[in-house]
């Protein structure tokens, strides 16, 4: 079957030429613009819904506001998963909706679910917030900031007003986040004895300074004919006069300065955050792009902003601690080396292969004339170039100089045999246009079902199966248009016949070892069959992962320390942990932020009055020198037994690498009985310590840890007419200061200052001054706390984790050296622990259940969703096989070669000690379409030999010799381009390399077993199809004469109309 669409591209080389530059140039304007990123856009309908009480505990949160929440919102559709967290003062229940949820509409519906529930929550919480939050818009660079002149809560607003207005003025800026620095407020500081002299308490003067200290709109008023806004002002203008404010005190009936009863200055909030780098005390910030701006465009803007605030500021001093664009830069350019050194060596096959410089250039060229107008279309599908997208462009471009090496290959044997250029361009190309037109739709119908694939994968793979289809198809435009096309006009004729070059003759071993297995058949089967059962043992010896380690020259760690863990230990620990990681010599800074604190987020804005997580957790950022010696992954490995020593908290490495960080090992587990819950985690704690493949297993959350509890003695508090709010609303005051909308505010130009109201700190952490607290009764007189209420410390929780409304705990763990996710979740999943778990979740009677989410249940998502994408392509490729060859059986010769490639991917794999993880099986989904082509090349020209009557024997012989060089040289030159990558040259190359040695491993396997096994299968399909036709001929009615003229579109006879007379 011939397509003369080559032919016409000769007779007509102008439209040619002008489409194919104006695609140049489209293309090339495309990639100039096209964004570069870390990751694709991946859109994940979450929302978040903050609900805080400044100083509850976590058991109080948990009770009166989490639980509503949560029921509340649990019955609208399309939830994914349900996960809360409360910590002091704080709960945070995020909800996952499906893919493909409007996002607006979600925020909108959960907004509206938690305003049914307002008039049931506490009323001293704040207004509930509910944000839509975006996965990709995490922290793309920190900043450190320094000025030798100003004060810690100067730098610390100079980087909320002046640093965060000129950034969010950065085309691509979403967010300015301070880290660490003070918050300045009026701290207004009681006097206990000057109180009780008074005969006033904490919560009067609270009241007072609340009801005096502000300023009123007072409607309107005419005044010499001409209308005028009334003001009451209640508000001074210096912390002096605040300190003269005459305030009422209890009950009316006496007043006082705010001088008398307390000392008033300008200072801070109380510190619950701290920010440290190489050991220096810091004030730093984070930038957070949007979602569809360029990463490098980004960090290009805000250094330029960096450069003009620092000329415009002498002394200040801004520092780049940390960009995620760093690896990004790199990624990117290491990755346009790749492609350049692969387009060279596949061009140097070529030339070894055809010995023809002018064809070699002909050949060469389809990769960027293919490449180029690739960016075109992905652009306007809204794409960018990031770590998928050129991991799709390194993957192709073997593939893209296949099609114009069968076209210029079929094209030279023409040459060589005497034809002129133009002759045997246009023959040549057309004769094997119909092979490939089907090697290259094999190629995209195997692609484009991994871009329908759901979860987290699925987010990832659309670009990818996308770019690889739309690749291909312009390299089959390139081989069906621009190749014959130069061929016939650049091509030089051979200056005689080359009898002695005949290069459809096999090489001898190749064809005695073809003719062994044509004669037998069954053997050469038997080694088929092998081969698969290789590939499932090579399966069940590899590790399997998700994303393949990688080296980004940075280490990110958590830091968590026990509840009622205080500055002065924190502060100490991080010392230590500073010391510890700078001594090692392949380490150029550490960054290490603790506590809540900072501006923007809930936690921050709990901050003021000591809510949030407060310092019991935090973060270090280590950033590695230029040219380490080390790996990211050795380092971590060289450092996790000394960071055990550091006292007071624990330090734990997160997972390197693309995607969320987390622990290596994180076992979730989930109960409705919080006491049983922390049995069983206890209990596969203990067993998880036994097992080689993990280290350092841990608790998560922490321990419980003490809590100041006031219990209000009810017989004692009705007598003496003391309500429990009462009495917790002095605690508060006095210990924290009042809620953040109950707290009086100081003006001064463009900034609000809390003014905060407690007692002195040596008074709040003595128990015996706490309890002789006055507290107001309801008759207007007073009582000391200690006499109406015990205050003793007790044992309480200070994070709970929630997840589908239920209590949830996990255990996580490190890798062991050596050890992968496949290793560690196997041997978990092993012990006695988890076989109870999964045992009674099987029969339904567990009370504690496993969960799986985050990255266990993406690397589920990931294997099941390529498992169905692989038979969607198998599917899809047996049709497309059908349609073009018309027939039903020949098509199964081609699928028979599918499973050939396996067993060479994952014995490289094995070889080289990698694991299955995402590029893998990227790579496996390429090999499905290579086993294909090289299959489809044998029998279309077997078939087109039987149809011009040669016998099976013959045919096959025949196709061997036409279509093994071509074959080879694919695949030579596929493997060769993909070289550089196998070897792990350049930046971002761990992503890239399993998927690199798989696919070469693959190649290797499929084009020998294809060569030899496929026209063994071919005989057997072609036998078979012989004897059933007879048989299936008598079922099917034989058309009669008439019914073949309507067949060839022939008028019959009889609708001929008469000739006219």
């Amino acid at each position: 079957m011939n397509l003369p669409i080559s032919s016409w591209a000769i007779r007509n080389p102008i439209p040619v030429v002008v489409a194919f530059t104006l695609m140049i140039v489209a293309g090339a304007y495309s990639y100039s613009r096209l964004p570069i990123k870390q990751f694709p856009n991946i859109s994940f309908p979450m929302v978040v819904a903050t609900v805080i009480q400044e100083g509850a505990a976590p058991t109080e949160l948990e009770n009166q506001v989490t639980r509503l929440v949560e029921n509340s919102i649990a019955s609208l559709p399309n939830i994914e998963t349900l996960q809360s967290t409360v910590t002091l003062g704080v709960s945070t229940t995020i909800i996952q909706f499906e893919i493909g949820i409007d996002l607006q509409k979600a925020k909108d519906d959960v907004e509206a679910r938690v305003n049914q529930i307002r008039t049931e929550l506490p009323q001293s919480i704040q207004p509930p917030i509910v944000n839509a939050l975006d996965f990709t818009g995490g922290t793309l660079m920190t900043f450190a900031v320094a000025h030798p002149t100003m004060s810690g809560a100067d730098l610390s607003w100079f980087i909320d007003d002046r640093i965060a207005r000129d950034m969010q003025s950065v085309k691509g800026v979403g967010q300015i986040s301070r880290v660490g620095g003070i918050n300045r407020e009026i701290n207004v500081t009681l006097d206990p004895t000057r109180m009780s002299s008074r005969g006033v308490t904490a919560a009067d003067v609270n009241t007072a300074l609340q009801r005096s200290y502000r300023n009123y709109g007072g409607g309107r008023a005419e005044v010499g004919g001409s209308e005028t806004t009334t003001r009451v002002i209640g508000e001074t203008l210096t912390v002096e006069e605040l300190r003269d404010l005459t305030i009422p005190l209890r009950g009316g009936t006496s007043y006082a300065k705010l001088s008398d009863v307390a000392d008033v200055g300008d200072g801070s909030a109380e510190i619950r955050s701290f920010a440290r780098l190489n050991g220096r005390p810091v004030a730093g910030f984070n930038v957070v792009k949007v979602d569809d701006a360029s990463e490098v465009d980004v960090e290009r803007g805000v250094l330029e902003s960096i450069a003009r605030l620092e000329a415009a500021n002498p002394g200040l001093k801004i520092t780049k601690i940390f960009s995620m664009t760093d690896d990004t830069k790199a990624n990117f350019h290491a990755t346009e080396a790749v492609l350049v050194e692969g387009m060279i060596l596949a061009a140097l096959v070529v030339f070894l292969f055809l010995r023809d410089w002018r064809a070699t250039v002909i050949a060469a060229l389809a990769m960027p004339l293919s490449l180029i107008p690739t960016f075109f279309v992905i652009s306007l599908f809204g794409f960018s170039l990031n770590i998928v997208t050129l991991l799709a462009l390194t993957l192709v471009i073997g593939i893209l100089v296949d099609d114009a090496i069968v076209e210029i290959e079929n094209i030279q044997k023409r040459t060589l045999a005497g034809y002129t250029p133009f002759r045997a361009a246009m023959e040549g190309a057309d004769a094997i246009g119909l092979a490939v037109l089907a090697t290259t739709a094999s190629i995209v119908v195997v692609f484009l079902p991994t871009s329908f694939m759901g979860g987290m994968p699925g987010q990832f793979f659309i670009e990818f199966g996308i770019t690889v289809a739309v690749a291909v198809v312009f390299s089959l435009l390139v081989a069906r248009f621009v190749s014959p096309l130069m061929a016939a006009y650049f091509l030089k004729p051979s200056p005689a016949k080359h009898e002695n070059r005949d290069v459809r003759k096999l090489p001898g071993f190749y064809e005695s070892t073809l003719a062994w297995a044509l004669k037998h058949r069954l053997i050469a089967s038997a080694f088929g069959g092998l081969s698969f059962v290789a590939t499932i043992v090579f399966v069940g010896m590899l590790p399997k992962g998700f994303i393949p380690t990688e080296d980004p020259g940075y280490i990110l760690f958590n830091i968590s320390a026990p509840p009622g863990s205080t500055r002065g230990q924190m502060e100490r620990s991080a010392t230590a942990l500073n010391d510890l990681l700078m001594k090692q010599p392949d380490v150029e800074d550490v960054f290490i932020s603790i506590g809540s604190g900072g501006s923007g987020g809930s936690a921050a804005m709990a901050g003021g009055g000591g809510g949030g997580a407060g310092l019991t957790s935090g973060s270090a950022t280590v950033v590695m020198r230029e040219g380490h010696k080390m790996t990211t992954e050795q380092l971590k490995q060289h450092i996790r037994p000394q960071l055990k020593q550091i006292p007071d908290i624990r330090v734990t490495a997160l997972m390197t690498g693309g995607g969320p960080g987390g622990s290596d090992v994180n076992v979730l587990l989930t109960s409705e009985d919080a006491a049983e819950l922390d049995k069983v985690q206890l209990a596969l704690l203990n067993e998880m310590k036994d097992l080689p493949q993990i280290q350092n297993p841990r608790l998560s959350p922490e321990p419980p840890g003490p809590e100041l509890i006031i219990r209000p003695r009810t017989e004692e508090a009705a007598r003496l007419n003391v309500s429990t709010d009462a009495i917790a609303q002095v605690a508060r005051i006095a210990t924290a200061g009042d809620i953040e909308a109950n707290t009086p505010k100081f003006s001064e130009g463009e900034r609000r200052l809390p003014i905060r109201v407690r007692l002195p700190d040596s008074i709040r952490n003595d128990l015996s001054e706490l309890s002789q607290l006055r507290v107001p009764t309801l008759n207007g007189g007073f009582t000391t706390l200690g006499a109406v209420a015990d205050l003793t410390y007790e044992a309480g929780p200070g994070n709970i984790q929630r997840l589908y409304r239920k209590r949830m705990a996990s255990v996580q763990a490190d890798f062991a050296p050596g050890k992968l996710s496949g290793d560690a979740t196997e041997a978990v999943d092993n012990t006695k622990t988890m076989q109870e778990i999964l045992a009674g979740e099987e029969a339904g009677t567990g009370v504690v259940t496993r969960a799986r989410v985050g990255n266990e249940q993406a690397q589920m998502q990931m294997f099941g969703g390529i498992v169905v994408a692989l038979m969607a392509g198998v599917a899809l490729i047996y049709s497309v096989m059908v349609l073009l060859f018309k027939s039903v059986f020949k098509p199964m010769v081609i699928l028979s070669s599918l499973p050939l490639s396996f067993s060479g991917a994952f014995l490289a794999l094995l070889i080289t000690g990698k694991e299955i993880s995402m590029p893998v099986m990227i790579g496996c989904v390429l090999l499905l379409g290579i086993a294909a082509k090289n299959a489809i090349l044998l029998v279309e020209f077997a078939i087109e030999a039987q149809q011009r009557g040669k016998n099976t024997y013959d045919a096959i012989l025949e196709a061997c010799r036409e279509r093994a060089r071509p074959i080879v040289m694919t695949t030579v030159a596929m493997s060769a381009g993909m070289i550089p990558t196998a070897l792990g040259i350049g930046e971002g190359a761990g992503f890239r390399q399993p998927m690199a040695i798989a696919v070469i491993g693959g190649l290797i396997s499929s084009t020998m077993l294809s060569l030899i096994l496929v026209p063994v299968v071919y005989s057997f399909v072609d036998q078979f199809e012989r004897f059933i036709s007879p048989w299936a001929g008598r079922l099917a009615t034989k058309p009669t004469a008439e019914d073949d003229l309507l067949l060839h579109k022939v008028k019959h006879p009889a609708d001929v109309p008469p000739a006219a007379e």
